[in-house]
């Protein structure tokens, strides 16, 4: 691992302990035994490491499978999908617990939420299709619920590291398990008797 790498695991990790307000990069440069120059050498201050920690964790948001495979995405690949993107959520939680904290300093990111919101929009609303087509989900439903759905989907998946926090209190797979199951639950109700076989199975 080289010394930019070192940085933004040693990064991650004590803003996952402790927070941003509290992890300068002094405080890194201390845990890896270098002096903050070095440090500098790579990136400008915390703000920066952390808005490369954000680009890398979107980066590989990116390629959640099922939408990687585009229309082919299975009921059981969403399922998967959802432990796994919680997984890598749990990995990066400081950006959650901070993240309106981080939005403010960093307007860019702000920016990048909102076009990537637009772009999961859209690609659920084809994954629907997609599982009405296949009489997966109930063709009964009104658009305007199904773009409620999305925004509930978006609701959980983005603030339940703050939930856990704060209520729950939940460490590591079993944190995942509880909330995963929250999201998978929220489709219930728009599935077929197909797909709730699917769904159980």
């Amino acid at each position: 691992m080289n010394t930019k790498e070192k940085i933004l695991e040693t990064a991650l990790e004590l803003f996952n302990k402790q927070g941003i307000d509290v992890i300068t990069i002094r405080h890194i440069a201390k845990e890896m035994g270098i002096s903050h120059s070095n440090i500098q050498y790579y990136f400008k201050n915390a703000d920066d490491i952390i808005y490369t920690i954000y680009a890398r964790h979107i980066d590989e948001l990116n390629e959640w499978p099922v939408f990687a495979n585009g229309p082919a995405a299975t009921l059981h690949t969403l399922q998967e999908s959802i432990t796994t993107i919680l997984e890598h959520i749990y990995q990066y939680r400081f950006i959650y617990i901070h993240f309106v904290m981080i939005a403010r300093r960093m307007p860019e990111i702000k920016k990048v939420y909102a076009q990537r919101f637009s772009i999961r929009r859209r690609q659920f609303l084809r994954l629907f299709e997609n599982y009405r087509e296949q009489g997966i989900v109930r063709t009964d439903i009104p658009e305007e619920v199904w773009e409620s759905l999305i925004r509930s989907i978006y609701l959980i998946g983005d603030f339940w590291i703050s939930a856990n926090e704060l209520t729950t209190g939940l460490k590591g797979k079993k944190a995942v398990n509880y909330y995963a199951r929250l999201l998978e639950d929220l489709f219930y109700p728009y599935l077929t008797e197909k797909g709730k076989k699917l769904a159980a199975a």
